[in-house]
């Protein structure tokens, strides 16, 4: 199994409200992930964490500016000192805290978004935070982040305890339902003034709540420590206290709800609180509970009273007891309740529970690690197809780190020979004699794309795999890949990476100008992240390379194979058509390969001229404007040297910001004599995959046009 993903978790407050509940549920639904706790605030939550042997810290962050800030800063040396595969920030303050963190320090970061305040933050934490979910499909567009998704709050796992043992189950804490058979209006919340739980108490003195009982179920918050005393008073001066009880924080309080014959979830807009209710998981424990539920308008009503379905509850205008008392009376009518219970049962029995919901937050990490499959074991079978043209000196090198690899019933590698004149398949065949999970397909003549969409047309196996000759994967390549086709809702493409490596000078510093680097991906720092969205050469998935690769048998089918028009960059348009095609592809960034870089300066060139001339046949705006925008940067460059003192100075300011990355790359492998070669390299790659684009759309012009004229153009002969 993949190893669980070290995850921070970092919390708002130490509260017990919605959104930490929905943590906890999901916490103990899953055994991939390697959480440690950082609390924003004290409060029980710390201990639900050490009761689940969670490690926690509390440090406590006042709402000021200032105090973010500090936050800010202690976090990303806490971050520094041991980063963590990915960092969790439950509720807004915990993102205003982590995402600047976080990208500082180079942490992927994922915000959970459980309610509608801040509205104004939003776009700056898009912009700051990796992934975000969402636990409300409101929710998901209000976070206006382009890769929010959805995780609700679970449907409870078990059974709620019969009326009587959750009547009993109240009375035990302290509620006085002896000898009463009065309804019963529970209210499960936090005991803050946006709850509303004022308008229920009042609603037991308007009309239609005269014989209803009140049970308020919930922890008081360090926000307003003194509601609780303001809700007795009210209770109090309007002679309905021998009627209201407050239990405090109960835990699994959900399977107490069948003791009431009605719940309320009563959100109302406060200066402090002005918006709505996010998601509103009492009501779906009610529900499910087959309890009605009485809302205030937002999307717990609406998923209360849905349009063109019978009700499962009451929607009230928020801050109106008078209307909550008309409901009340309503409700009163042991029918209505039943027909409202039964409704709210119909409509709440898709939905997922914990393990579901579990599995969706654990993918989203693991994935905006870099590391999807993290804690999961894969066990569907693998083809591994890999094509080859005269590569005796290596094949018998990648078949020896790929055959111990095939560990599934079913696995299989099948090589494809472009018809070798040396003795690669010969090689290969002595393999297969051996062992017959190896599989030779001669196909003289083929080109890469050829080759491989033979060797998959051949494979048995609905998950394909692709490196190269002359690449080392390593020891847990393929179980990094399958691991990552076994989350709950896989990608049709998985693109590994690869480490260049290179023997003297020049081949490193080519490597290192050339190439991102697999830590680069999963722990970008702030330049690095720049660089890559000013220059574009950082790891994409949907950019992949043929060293390191995996994909579904139906993406391959959908876009139609790999482009056998093209003599390079075939996988990289190969990737961009099957997410064009609708298919989601992951960076698996611990799926990696070894490649060593072409061992003279002239094999270098020729390498990528051949890209470029790829990058034109391909037709792909993105990869064509890059290289010629690189040959024009280059030629401006120039000109502003011969120009003067000032533009001189800018051009070199330029070039020592495009080459700082490269730089920082040999500096960290320590190779010292590749680190003046390096301004050398980026140029000599660059003018030579520009003039390899010119020569490519010189080619393709000259093919345009000699299909225009058709095949009579040339005249008679």
């Amino acid at each position: 199994m993949n190893r669980p993903l070290r995850v921070t978790v970092v919390t708002t407050a130490g509260i017990l409200g919605g959104a930490e509940l929905w943590l906890l549920a999901l916490l103990d639904a899953t055994d991939r992930l390697d959480v440690d706790a950082v609390m924003l605030g004290e409060g029980p939550l710390g201990e639900q964490f050490r009761r689940r042997g969670i490690p926690c810290v509390t440090h406590r962050t006042g709402r000021t500016g200032a105090a973010i800030a500090a936050s800010v800063a202690w976090f990303a040396r806490r971050l520094r000192a041991d980063p963590p595969d990915v960092v969790l920030a439950n509720g807004i303050k915990a993102a205003c805290v982590c995402g600047p963190a976080a990208w500082l320090t180079g942490v992927r970061c994922v915000w959970a978004k459980h309610d509608y305040t801040h509205p104004r933050l939003m776009k700056l934490l898009a912009a700051l935070i990796d992934d975000c979910v969402a636990t409300a499909d409101g929710l998901v567009v209000a976070s206006r982040h382009p890769r929010a998704v959805l995780v609700p709050f679970p449907a409870p796992e078990g059974t709620a305890l019969p009326r009587e043992a959750a009547r009993e189950n109240l009375v035990r804490q302290g509620v006085r339902l002896n000898g009463h058979d009065d309804p019963v209006l529970l209210t499960l919340s936090r005991i803050v003034a946006n709850k509303g739980v004022d308008d229920a108490i009042q609603a037991l003195a308007k009309p239609g709540g005269e014989r209803w009982r009140l049970v308020a179920v919930g922890g008081d918050d360090p926000a307003e420590p003194d509601e609780r005393s303001r809700l007795f008073q009210l209770a109090a001066d309007l002679g309905v206290g021998d009627r209201v009880d407050f239990t405090g924080w109960i835990e699994d309080a959900w399977r107490s709800i069948p003791a009431a014959d009605a719940v309320a979830v009563l959100t109302k807009p406060t200066p402090a609180m002005p918006h709505p209710e996010g998601f509103g998981a009492v009501a779906l424990e009610a529900m499910r509970s087959a309890i009605p539920v009485i809302a205030t308008p937002g999307p717990v009503a609406e998923r209360v009273a849905q349009p063109g379905a019978a009700p499962a509850g009451i929607a009230v205008p928020p801050g109106d007891p008078t209307q909550v008392g008309l409901a009340l009376r309503q409700l009163a009518d042991c029918d209505t309740r039943v027909a409202m219970g039964a409704e709210g049962q119909r409509l709440t029995a898709s939905h997922p529970g914990p393990a579901e919901c579990a599995g969706r937050l654990a993918q989203i990490l693991s994935e905006a690690a870099g590391l999807p499959g993290a804690g999961l074991t894969g066990a569907a079978p693998v083809s591994v197809v890999t094509t080859v043209l005269n590569e005796a000196g290596v094949i018998d090198k990648l078949l020896s780190l790929l055959v111990p690899q095939l560990v599934e019933n079913g696995d299989e590698i099948v090589v494809v020979d472009g018809g070798s004149t040396d003795d690669t398949a010969d090689r290969v065949e002595a393999w297969a004699a051996k062992d017959a999970r190896i599989r030779l397909l001669r196909l003289p003549g083929s080109g890469i794309s050829a080759g491989r969409n033979a060797g998959v047309k051949k494979a048995v196996n609905s998950l394909i795999a692709c490196t190269d000759a002359g690449c080392y994967p390593d020891p847990h390549w393929l179980d990094r890949l399958r691991a990552a086709a076994a989350e709950p809702d896989p990608a049709g493409l998985i693109t590994g990476v690869y480490r260049v490596y290179g023997r003297g000078a020049s081949a490193r510093a080519m490597s290192a100008v050339g190439y991102p680097v697999p830590e680069e991906a999963r722990h970008p720092g702030l330049w690095t992240r720049a660089y890559c969205r000013l220059f574009g050469r950082g790891l994409d998935a949907a950019m992949p390379t043929g060293r390191s690769m995996a994909f579904t048998r139906a993406a391959w089918q959908d876009v139609g194979g790999f482009p056998e028009r093209l003599l390079t960059a075939e996988d990289v348009v190969f990737g961009r058509a099957v997410v064009g095609a609708g298919h989601r592809a992951v960076l698996a960034t611990s799926a990696e390969v070894r490649w060593e870089q072409r061992p003279t300066l002239r094999e270098t060139v020729a390498m990528y001229v051949r890209y470029g001339e790829g990058d034109a046949h391909s037709a792909d705006p993105r990869a064509l404007g890059r290289d010629l925008a690189r040959a024009f940067a280059y030629a401006g460059a120039l000109a502003a040297a011969v120009r003067g003192t000032r533009t001189r100075s800018v051009a070199t300011t330029a070039f020592a910001a495009y080459v700082s990355l490269p730089l920082a790359r040999a500096v960290r492998r320590r190779h010292w004599t590749a680190l003046p070669l390096v301004p050398f390299a980026a140029a000599v790659r660059d003018l030579a995959k520009a003039a390899g684009a010119g020569r490519g759309l010189a080619g393709r012009t000259r093919t345009d046009r000699a299909v225009a004229r058709g095949p009579d153009a040339e005249g008679p002969r």
